[in-house]
């Protein structure tokens, strides 16, 4: 795979530790190392708003933004709260003396993260529908150098689309009078490129009719920031089915993003073409095997739980399924993972030295991990620098705890666990009228946020670290005493 396939960049790299020759070496460190940071990350699709002091900001900390202000001035930084996979990692949103709001992440590419969040109006119960309610988007990205604090970037807004109705406007003052285009996070996708780690594209995908699809497009940083749409037509010998279409992510591959509907196909467009060219539409469809099994019934706009289209870092694209069998199969579940081998004639191999069925898998989760849940995993993740390296999901019900996993697909080997820790138990209880963040099992997003800033001035990795061994110990307690 060339490297435009690979979607390469420069990273910076963390610093060597200096060695001291000779005894030098035998004397105690006057203070502890630094702690070790993670070359990727887990992000929770929900972001957090932190009420801790100081607006939540640890002034040192590499993760801290700039101040930024939303559309109608109100400022606003973000950090994270770093922790090692297969722990979740945080988005936090800071700010004083504003009401809860409704925000998430569509999507995160290198070293930026794109997340939206609606403007509240004064009275926060009032409720409106997503297509006249303000939205703001804005990209969140580590920076270039280790002198600069991140950066917080608010997209300009897309009003091409959008629809104006005066009768109604009246009721949004003092905000913006025209409405704003839809844009659904499942169709949002961020794609980072250039040398220098400022430079990205955010696109959004709609089909309008059977044979054609509209692309949002907007470049950053030129002069006059701005979006445009494109109309695109679908070839007539493109065997995809737009009318049926149910996008379920948007994940970069290159110079394109592609749109993946887990239970179709890939839909790849070159979103870095001249403007003045028509875009190349490339689709992939999946595996003969994966059409085999159909999507399970889920709310519209819940994430599917059995499946994933994933590329690490290297350039390698997977398919992950957990294929679900009928009894008296053995096996009520088997692990079943493609690599798309060759993107140019979309050609998919079955990698089967990672198949594990259920029996294999409940054997790596039993008697030595007596804690996890003897359950079907969900969620699957690959790892974004080990292509042999998956994460899920496991729910406890009888518990009401969930547990991220780390297995070796390869190897046949659990690595890590960890538990999911609310957003209660990191951040205390919300006010009477607080709005509060209830996890019910989700997919989540990949990050490498991390390689690209200092290790030293990262604080809160060590945070995370205490608040996931404090939730064991209380988990290893509480099931002890049920067992007992």
């Amino acid at each position: 795979m060339d490297e435009a396939e690979n979607g390469g960049g420069v990273r910076k790299l963390s610093p060597s530790p200096t060695r001291s020759p000779g005894p030098e070496q035998r004397k105690p460190s006057a203070s502890p190392p630094p702690p070790r940071v993670p070359k990727w990350l887990i992000l929770d699709r929900i972001v957090h708003r932190s009420s801790r002091r100081r607006c939540g900001v640890v002034e040192d900390d590499a993760t801290a933004s700039a101040l930024a202000h939303d559309c109608v001035g109100r400022p606003i930084r973000a950090s994270l709260r770093i922790a090692d996979p297969p722990a979740v990692s945080r988005l936090y949103l800071h700010w004083k003396g504003r009401p809860a709001i409704d925000f998430a992440e569509p999507a995160a590419h290198r070293n930026s993260i794109l997340f939206r969040m609606r403007v509240p109006f004064e009275d926060p119960m009032w409720w409106s529908s997503i297509g006249s309610f303000p939205v703001d988007y804005f990209v969140y990205s580590s920076s270039s150098s280790s002198s600069s604090p991140a950066t917080l970037t608010l997209l300009p807004p897309c009003f091409d689309g959008g629809h104006t109705d005066p009768n109604s406007d009246k009721f949004f003052q003092p905000y913006r009078i025209q409405q704003q285009r839809i844009m659904l996070d499942k169709h949002m996708g961020i794609l980072c490129h250039g040398d220098q780690g400022g430079e990205f594209t955010v696109a959004d995908l709609t089909h309008r009719f059977r044979t054609e699809v509209h692309l949002c497009l907007l470049h950053h940083p030129p002069i006059q920031c701005q979006w445009s749409i494109k109309r695109l037509q679908i070839p007539p010998d493109m065997k995809i089915n737009i009318s049926s279409w149910r996008n379920d992510v948007v994940v970069p591959i290159g110079r394109r993003l592609c749109w993946v509907d887990y239970y179709q196909g890939m839909l790849l467009i070159d979103v870095l073409s001249d403007p003045d060219q028509q875009q190349l539409l490339q689709f992939i469809p999946l595996p003969s095997q994966a059409f085999e099994y159909r999507r399970p019934y889920k709310d519209a706009g819940e994430p599917d739980p059995l499946r994933c289209v994933c590329v690490t870092d290297s350039g390698i694209i997977k398919l992950v399924c957990i294929l679900t069998k009928e009894p008296p199969s053995p096996d009520p579940f088997t692990i079943t993972t493609w690599i798309l081998h060759n993107v140019h004639r979309g050609e998919w191999r079955k990698d089967v030295d990672t198949i594990m069925g259920a029996t294999e898998f409940f054997g790596l989760t039993g008697t030595a991990h007596s804690c996890l849940p003897h359950v079907q995993p969900s969620f699957p993740m690959v790892s974004l620098v080990d292509p042999d390296v998956f994460c899920f999901l496991l729910e406890d019900e009888d518990h009401s705890l969930f547990w991220m996993i780390e297995v070796n697909m390869r190897n046949k080997k659990l690595q890590s666990s960890a538990l999911y820790i609310n957003e209660e138990e990191e951040e205390g209880y919300p006010p009477k009228r607080g709005r509060r963040n209830n996890f019910f099992g989700h997919n989540f997003i990949r990050s490498s946020f991390t390689c690209f800033l200092s290790e030293n001035a990262i604080t809160s990795w060590e945070l995370s670290e205490k608040m996931q061994e404090a939730k064991k110990e209380r988990v290893m307690q509480k099931i002890g005493r049920k067992q007992n």
